[in-house]
């Protein structure tokens, strides 16, 4: 049996390309279909640290339980309902072939080759793939074509039904069993514990979830570190008329991206009107930046147990100096008749989610903590991981188009799946 732990897009899209080979799959998730975003959205912008659960109580103190975390100097929103994180963001896509390649193992030639498959897939999520290029305004400015979508993963998951995938919910894997193929798993409703020996296994339950599972199961692993892009407010004037809201910014030897939000675009994201006049930007000329800075200047966040408890902590970045980047910002400033940016406002480490590249790509097999260009984990029979865990970089660019079709790759250029 092949079992897919996790249910968001990552997952879904890992059943949709086995069963593209004519292989199907078992989707293992302790999801549960309540939709709470609003409670978690607040916690999400008041809370300055820790794990925000983005469940109902009842799942989040069941998770507290068997994953019991100690958080320090960082903050992320992590969801264990069915669809994961999609529940929450929903997704921002943009061309495939321009994200940044230059610390990637993976040719963008590799990419590209399923370019087809990707926007299949997109249709099939009824997210639309962004053809047009982007446009430089000038030597600082970066016009960004993005799609945004509040689309979750019920499409799809309606898709693979009719495909006969299985959909197994309320079932938490604890640990994985190597020596034996066997899941260990806690049945969230009877508090059952359950055996599930497997064939092949995929992880894609997210890049903290993902590191928790592989702690849980391998001793000689005592320390995973993930990657992110380090995020940040600006109150920002724009002088002069945008086509887009996303764009980037070169500051200095700083390089981050920028998402424009009005005040209605920021009480939209609790409400069911977030795409109403998400463009309209001539209408206003003082808006929020949602930012995210380049990950060679970013934090990152280490992972490690010890006894039953998962310690996650916030690693700054000490390359990164913000007295140097508030100078940059202001000769920024006094070049670009754009925009300005006002004011900087930082966030706690890992409060993108924007994570991932703990377990990258790479062509040593004798790396512990790394996979072949098809996903597989190095010493491990049978292992695979297929979330944003195997990217080589955490681009300031959104990751997920990129990570659905890295996935789409690793499993449809395997001939041996």
């Amino acid at each position: 049996m092949i079992y897919i732990i996790g249910s968001g897009f990552s997952g879904l899209t890992t059943a949709y390309a086995l069963n593209k080979k004519g292989i199907k799959s078992t989707i293992i998730s302790p999801g549960e279909k309540n939709k709470i975003k609003n409670i978690s959205l607040i916690k999400y912008l008041l809370k300055n640290n820790g794990e925000i659960l983005n469940n109902s109580n009842f799942l989040s103190k069941k998770i507290n339980k068997l994953n019991k975390s100690n958080v320090i100097n960082c903050k992320y929103l992590l969801s264990h309902m069915e669809g994961g994180q999609s529940n929450i963001w929903g997704g921002v896509v943009g061309n495939i072939g321009e994200y940044n390649y230059n610390n990637s193992l993976i040719k963008k030639s590799e990419i590209l080759k399923y370019k087809k498959e990707i926007i299949n897939l997109l249709k099939i999520i009824k997210i639309k793939y962004i053809k047009n290029k982007n446009k430089k305004i000038n030597n600082y400015l970066l016009e960004k074509n993005y799609s945004v979508s509040k689309k979750d993963v019920s499409n799809l998951k309606r898709y693979l039904l009719k495909k006969k995938i299985i959909f197994k919910n309320n079932l938490f894997v604890k640990k994985i069993d190597l020596k034996n193929s066997i899941l260990k798993i806690h049945d969230i409703k009877t508090n059952d514990q359950i055996s599930l020996p497997y064939s092949k296994l995929f992880l894609s339950c997210g890049p903290i979830e993902t590191s928790k599972l592989i702690l849980n199961s391998i001793k000689n692993i005592k320390k995973i570190v993930l990657k992110e892009t380090q995020h940040f407010y600006a109150l920002i004037k724009v002088n002069n008329k945008l086509k887009s809201r996303f764009f980037n910014v070169i500051c200095g030897k700083y390089n981050f991206s920028c998402q424009l939000y009005s005040l209605k675009n920021i009480l939209g994201l609790f409400f069911k009107n977030y795409l109403k006049n998400l463009n309209n930007l001539n209408k206003n000329k003082y808006f929020i930046g949602q930012c995210y800075l380049n990950s060679n200047y970013s934090g990152k966040i280490n992972i490690s147990k010890k006894s039953s408890k998962f310690t996650i902590e916030g690693k700054p970045n000490f390359r990164f100096n913000i007295s140097q980047f508030k100078t940059d910002i202001k000769k920024f400033n006094k070049q670009n008749k754009v925009l300005n940016i006002k004011k900087l406002f930082f966030n706690k480490i890992g409060a993108s989610n924007h994570l991932g590249g703990s377990i990258p790509i790479t062509k040593n097999r004798s790396i512990k903590l790394g996979v072949s260009k098809y996903g597989k984990l190095n010493n491990h029979k049978n292992i695979y991981i297929s979330d944003s865990s195997i990217l080589n970089d955490i681009d300031i660019s959104p990751i997920t188009i990129f990570s659905l079709n890295n996935i789409l790759r690793m499993i449809l250029s395997n001939k041996k799946i």
